[in-house]
Parts: C-alpha cells; sequence; structure tokens
C-alpha cells in the first residue's frame, strides 16, 4: 500500500484514466536521439543548383510546359467565346509572353500593395496610375485575359469532378507543387499551418473563418521552412473529397502526415497550433516520420492530466512539466487565469 502511495504521487493520470505521466524525469538520456540528427542537410538541391536570377528560378516552379498548358487551355476557351465579340481582335488568341505578362502584372499589384485599387485607378493615365501597367497591355485586354483564364480542359471538367472537386487547376497545382518538394530542403525546424486565400466567387469549398482579415476564402495548409519560410508542400482543403484516387482523410493527424512526406527521415521538427497536435500525431511522426513534434494543445484532450489545464490557483508565471517515455507535456500560465498547454 506505502508502496503504491509513492508511485502515486510521482505521477499525473490523464483524464482518460489510462494514459500516465511522470512528474520528473526518470533517467537522463545522454544518447542523442536518431529523430534529433540531422542527415539532410539544408539548402537548395541538385536539380535548381544553377539557377542564379530571379526569372531563372521562377521558371523553374512555373516551366513552360505548365504556361502552355494554361496558353493552351485559355485559348480554347476563348475560342469557345469568340463569336460573342464583333471585332476579330477583341477575341484574339493569347500567348506564353502575354500570360507571363498577366501573371508579373498580378505580382506587381501584390508587391505595390495595390490590391484596394480598381483597374481604372491602375491604368489611370492623369499621373495617378502605375505607368508600367498601361505600358505592358491596354486594360481591355488584361480584363478580357482574365476573363478566360483557364488551367483545365472545360470539355472533360464535368467528368473529371465526379471523382475530384479540384479538378479545375489539379493538374497545374500538383505540377507546381511536386517542383517545390524537388528544389529545396528546408532547415531543421518546419511549420505547418493555414492560410485562408481571399475569394468570395462560387466554390462548393468556399470557407468562412471569422477570425481571418478575409473572412471568406479557400484554405490551403503549408507546410514551411521556419527560417526560410519557402513553401515545401501544401494542399487545398475541399472538404470531403469524393470516392476516387484523390480521397482522403481530412483529420489532422492524416493532413500533417501528408504534408510530411517530403521530410521524412530526415529528423526536422515540425511545430503546428492546437488543431493539429495530438498524442497519436507524435507517436506517428516520431516512431514512422522519424521527425519530432512541437505544438500547443487544447485544453478538452483526454490524455492530459486533471491538473494540467487548470490554472485558476496556480501563480502568474509558474510552469507545470509533465513526462513521458517520448515527449514533455508544459502547462505555463503568462497571466491571471491564462494557461498556455505546449507538447
Amino acid at each position: 500500500m506505502m508502496m503504491m502511495m509513492i508511485i502515486w504521487k510521482c505521477i499525473f493520470v490523464g483524464k482518460d484514466g489510462i494514459t500516465k505521466w511522470e512528474k520528473s524525469i526518470s533517467k537522463k538520456n545522454l544518447k542523442t536521439r536518431a529523430q534529433n540528427i540531422i542527415k539532410h542537410f539544408p539548402g537548395v538541391k541538385v536539380a535548381a543548383k544553377g539557377l542564379k536570377t530571379e526569372i531563372a528560378i521562377w521558371k523553374y516552379f512555373f516551366t513552360n510546359d505548365i504556361l502552355n498548358l494554361i496558353v493552351h487551355y485559355t485559348n480554347k476557351h476563348i475560342q469557345s467565346a469568340r463569336s460573342n465579340y464583333s471585332r476579330e481582335r477583341d477575341g484574339k488568341d493569347t500567348d506564353i509572353l502575354e500570360i507571363q505578362a498577366v501573371i508579373g502584372l498580378l505580382y506587381l499589384a501584390g508587391v505595390l500593395k495595390l490590391n484596394r485599387l480598381s483597374l481604372e485607378e491602375l491604368w489611370a493615365n492623369n499621373a495617378t496610375g502605375v505607368e508600367l501597367f498601361r505600358l505592358t497591355m491596354s486594360q481591355s485586354r488584361f480584363r478580357f485575359l482574365l476573363a478566360h483564364l483557364r488551367f483545365d480542359d472545360l470539355e472533360t471538367r464535368d467528368e473529371r469532378k465526379k471523382i475530384d472537386k479540384l479538378a479545375a487547376v489539379r493538374e497545374v497545382f500538383d505540377t507546381v507543387v511536386n517542383n517545390f518538394k524537388t528544389a529545396y530542403t528546408p532547415f531543421e525546424f518546419v511549420t505547418i499551418d493555414e492560410k485562408l486565400e481571399a475569394f468570395r466567387g462560387k466554390c462548393n469549398f468556399r470557407q468562412y473563418i471569422p477570425s481571418k482579415p478575409n473572412k471568406y476564402g479557400i484554405k490551403i495548409i503549408a507546410l514551411a521552412d521556419s527560417k526560410t519560410f519557402y513553401t515545401s508542400n501544401m494542399e487545398v482543403y475541399v472538404g470531403k473529397q469524393l470516392s476516387g484516387p484523390y480521397e482522403c482523410s481530412n483529420l489532422p493527424t492524416a493532413v500533417v502526415q501528408r504534408l510530411c512526406e517530403p521530410i521524412k527521415g530526415t529528423s526536422r521538427n515540425v511545430t503546428v497550433d492546437n488543431w493539429f497536435t495530438s498524442m497519436d500525431l507524435l507517436t506517428s511522426l516520431y516512431e514512422d516520420f522519424k521527425l519530432t513534434l512541437l505544438g500547443t494543445v487544447r485544453k478538452n484532450k483526454r490524455q492530459l492530466p486533471l491538473e494540467f489545464p487548470q490554472p485558476s490557483r496556480r501563480p502568474v508565471g509558474s510552469s507545470l512539466f509533465a513526462f513521458r517515455s517520448n515527449c514533455t507535456l508544459v502547462s505555463h500560465v503568462p497571466k491571471k487565469n491564462k494557461n498556455i498547454l505546449v507538447l
């Protein structure tokens, strides 16, 4: 009985009544774990090693094959709508140079933070507009190309949408993301998080997230280098995919596992927020991917000790620790009645 009481005093028990946490580190591990030894050094991979200029680097990601696809599909859409234009020049085909110019102007608008200006203001000829826009192409041509820009074949889209909600951009999106993976190895710390790309058009997987700056949009989850901010992998959240080759789980653990495929076995540390963090994810990354995890934890997790989600009786600035064989749990009180849990 005395022995049981001593053991009980040395451990925390999770809310599930099963998970046990030690109150102190039982044995100091002097040997560095394999998951903390970097095996693949960060930096540019061989495939992209010789790229020196900005345009050469950009063309590695957006190759001529991709741009030619966009030109082909865009021209196909233009031809189907050409009868709507009285003058032939108003509905003429585009080419790769013009598509590059359109993309360049969109980049320029972003760099100059012009998203709140209308096209009329950008193309204004009264010294208030941006001269480079007028010198590149006319406003009417820019509008025309944006209206007809396509990334897939409209004639086969309905058939492809039966197995893929992302059919409209799948071919181009997957190719570009694959180029991201083959160009660069991230540093030892990476981050997985979501971004909401502003969009208010028709889309059955458009999200509404009131906490975001743009409340409506397309949610993209990305794996990025914490030091250089390079995006190594990403996927679009489309909700429940249709049955077929693109069907996959949207559970947080499954999402992180898919995004971590490019760094599997490279001993990186993955930082996530509390939507992703769980004991299952930590174990999976550690054992199957040879990666470590750092993440904030939601207070409703069943494996947490009862003492950890309750900060009311603890002084400000205090921290409470719990240990298992492969992880450490920290509960920190930065201010009164505020508690941060980190795994």
